[in-house]
């Protein structure tokens, strides 16, 4: 294949299937239920996806590579310390073709996620290269082979997610596509599919890539105890299979942003041994705005907040005691007013005479 990319020139519709990962999803649950999130962080693994056309076909393999304790500088970047705002490369395969030589990468450094998207370390970013990868992504050796960069705008699209792709990065990059969340505040959770819709510089549509919706119990209960989701992307068949690259490479960087939190479901059982009832969290939605991502959750079972302790209540009938003798007091005072009141009647009679 003389261009590596002509794999995507016929595509219209792709389904992005993410791999679950056994023993992350165990160190997660346990972790929940011990209430020890530290330990769901040392299961951390790196992602890997399945790509596939709408009649099943197993089109690419997408394998993440990343360092479990990694370093940028003095700053930790690895999965155990920040994900899943780590610092990450996709390498994008073709199981028909090769196993080791990626038609398409992409690079994300490590970013200060959740937070508001007001400056460089807080915004989300990714540069897609074309294959094959002839050096560390990001590198010299790939600049000539750069076809997208995405990255967040300032205030991040303020109360809708949004993303800016441009067609090479620095100052000079024209941008070629926004892709908007269709959604206000709210994003994330199981109950709906979740649509980001996909315009070319002059508004015009250009695809959409959508996070499905778990379709049976089985979806469902994966969603609930992994982070482990199904994507769809569409786009037209005649886009330029670079700008079907572009939006590839976006669509797994909104799954790191948005849909890499854990389950859906926590379940504590560390109050199980003094007797309490296990507390279940479910995440009903993150709320979005500015870039800054904080879940809504609801809760049931475990154990109620207790009453004063009986020490505290056993004191009051004390000082009221003790105010009791107090108010016997001042009842002698009235006993001296009439005393007084003679004296005042003297001037009187003497005014009379």
């Amino acid at each position: 294949m003389s261009d590596p990319l002509d794999a995507l020139a016929e595509s219209e519709k792709l389904i992005i299937k993410q791999k679950v990962s056994l023993l992350e999803a165990a160190a997660q649950n346990l972790a929940n239920a011990v209430d020890m999130d530290a330990l769901g962080a040392l299961g951390e693994t790196a992602n890997t996806y399945g790509i596939y056309t709408d009649d099943g076909g197993h089109k690419f393999n997408v394998v993440e590579t990343s360092e479990a304790c990694g370093f940028t500088g003095c700053c930790p970047s690895g999965r155990i310390c920040c994900n899943p705002n780590h610092k990450l490369q996709l390498h994008f395969f073709m199981p028909e073709h090769s196993k080791n030589e990626a038609m398409m990468f992409a690079d994300r450094p490590c970013k200060c996620g959740s937070c508001c998207a007001c400056c460089s370390i807080c915004k989300q970013e990714m540069t897609v290269y074309e294959g094959p990868d002839s050096g560390p992504p990001g590198g010299e050796d790939n600049s000539d082979k750069e076809i997208a960069y995405i990255t967040q705008p300032t205030l991040g699209g303020f109360l809708s997610p949004q993303l800016n792709v441009m067609d090479r990065s620095g100052d000079d990059g024209e941008q070629i596509a926004t892709i908007t969340a269709n959604a206000v505040c709210c994003i994330g959770g199981i109950c709906c599919d979740h649509t980001f819709n996909v315009t070319d510089s002059d508004g015009e549509y250009m695809g959409k890539i959508v996070k499905e919706a778990p379709e049976g119990i089985g979806d469902a209960l994966k969603e609930l105890a992994t982070d482990a989701d199904n994507f769809t992307m569409y786009v037209p068949k005649e886009l330029d299979p670079k700008k079907k690259a572009a939006m590839l490479g976006a669509l797994h960087l909104i799954d790191y942003m948005f849909f890499e939190q854990g389950g859906a479901a926590n379940v504590d059982l560390s109050g199980i041994m003094s007797g309490e009832m296990p507390e279940v969290t479910f995440k009903c939605c993150d709320c979005y705005c500015c870039g800054c991502i904080c879940p809504c959750t609801t809760s049931c079972g475990g154990s109620e907040e207790e009453t004063p302790p009986e020490n505290g209540g056993g004191e009051e009938p004390e000082e009221a005691a003790e105010e009791v003798p107090e108010e016997e007091e001042p009842e002698e005072e009235p006993e001296e007013e009439p005393e007084e009141e003679p004296e005042e009647e003297e001037p009187e009679e003497e005014e009379e005479e």
